[in-house]
């Protein structure tokens, strides 16, 4: 969707708020706040703030210096007569502040707090013990938060010449969009043969045409937002969103689907929820309901997501024509039938069980004749140049690649992994 379109529709609901908080409106001459932000691989972040003023403001009285948003840098400030971003800032009441914003290999998410660990416990307990099995336990509260808090630190004029002064005064973003992840709808599935209820996101190509047949990707979150609001696999690295970006879909029109799922999965000793068949169930279901490719369906996760998407492989292995496993591991002996499938692994060095375990499946592949292309990346490069890489090991003509990113740790992998344009493209090169 278009982001004047979106925020024009934010603004329909978000100006009286704003307005009535008189400390900043009337201070600040600022009618609405908005944060548009962008999922990385890292997660969701801001990376733009549009504010609202009641006049049109002069461009040249504005400066990167003029505002300072809390605990982010800030790249151009520039007034605009559209609250979107331009190559050149004009005269009018939107003032656009431009964030720096890139994926942070080292990030972690937010420590949880005594109270946070309380609660997670009573969650385990009522689900029947903490880690006792997968699908017992819950995972952390992680957040991806899509606000900001602006000041004015130096007087801006408005076109008029009036001056608004600098101000202590914060000003809050009320209003939030997240580009990508905002066009998902939210969809809820329950198994006609458990009744369980698995809450899901799906994205449908832009101008979808039931008489065409889409690929279908399914992404699997990790452990990380167990038990979270159902948006939060959108929002805690681009596992889904990466295969729906504009760049993305102009190369591979596709349906992308991202369950959230109120348990773990899976767990250390190869033990599986039976919300995994569940997750079987859903995609059945959506072939039934959408135009899919059945010879075009693929599965990709992190973490608990890849060891996940293993455990519906073995279980399903006509289901998938193709996997992109992350940051995962599974029982190398269990996975020996796995080299019959088109798998892409990807593991950290740092990471050292997955990149290990991983490593020992592909040994017992190789024990079997099967050909297996393997690299090592650096994981700094750019992602033209690990899209370059990953054309050297397709050119290979392999259906099983093992790729090792250079340290890195196991978030890393992630962080990396669904940016590489060249690995997505395999991906949709696989048929069933």
């Amino acid at each position: 969707m278009n982001i004047r379109v979106l925020f024009t529709l934010v603004m329909a609901g978000f100006i009286g708020s704003a307005q009535a908080r008189d400390d900043s409106a009337n201070t600040q001459h600022v009618t609405s706040a908005t944060a548009v932000s962008r999922v990385l691989g890292d997660g969701r972040k801001v990376e733009t703030v549009i504010l609202e003023y009641d006049a049109p403001i002069n461009n040249r009285s504005l400066s990167a210096d003029s505002y300072e948003v809390e605990g982010r840098e800030i790249t151009r400030v520039y007034a605009n007569n559209a609250p979107e971003r331009a190559e050149q800032g004009v005269n009018g009441q939107y003032v656009v502040i431009e964030l720096k914003t890139e994926v942070d290999l080292n990030a972690q998410p937010k420590q949880p707090t005594a109270a946070d660990m309380e609660k997670k416990r009573e969650r385990d307990m009522m689900q029947g013990g903490p880690g006792l099995r997968a699908g017992w336990s819950t995972g952390g509260d992680d957040e991806y938060p899509g606000d900001a808090v602006v000041y004015q630190r130096s007087d801006i004029k408005t076109a008029k010449g009036k001056t608004y002064a600098a101000s202590s005064v914060p000003i809050e973003t009320s209003g939030e969009i997240c580009l990508v992840a905002d066009d998902f709808r939210q969809m809820e599935f329950v198994s006609p043969y458990t009744g369980q209820v698995l809450p899901y996101n799906i994205y449908l190509p832009e101008g979808y045409d039931p008489d065409e047949q889409y690929p279908l990707v399914l992404f699997i979150h990790d452990a990380g937002v167990a038990s979270a609001p159902v948006t939060q696999p959108l929002y805690q690295g681009n596992g889904a969103t990466s295969w729906a970006e504009p760049e993305a879909q102009a190369r591979h029109k596709c349906i992308v689907v991202a369950p959230e799922y109120p348990v773990i999965t899976v767990d250390d000793n190869w033990n599986y929820s039976h919300h995994l068949d569940t997750t079987i169930e859903l995609i059945k279901d959506l072939q039934t309901r959408y135009s899919i490719d059945p010879s075009r369906i693929y599965t990709t996760g992190q973490s608990m997501g890849c060891m996940s998407s293993i455990v519906m492989m073995l279980k399903e292995p006509d289901l998938f024509a193709g996997a992109l496993l992350v940051a995962g591991k599974w029982n190398p002996e269990l996975m020996r039938p796995l080299d019959k499938q088109n798998i892409w692994i990807i593991s950290c060095e740092g990471d050292v069980s997955s990149n290990t375990l991983q490593g020992e499946a592909v040994a017992k592949w190789r024990e079997q004749g099967s050909t297996v292309a393997e690299a090592t990346w650096d994981m700094t490069l750019s992602p033209e140049e690990l899209s370059a890489e990953a054309d050297k090991m397709r050119a290979e003509g392999s259906h099983l690649l093992f790729t090792h990113l250079t340290g890195g740790n196991h978030r890393a992998t992630w962080f990396v992994a669904y940016g590489i344009e060249g690995v997505q493209d395999w991906l949709f090169e696989q048929h069933k």
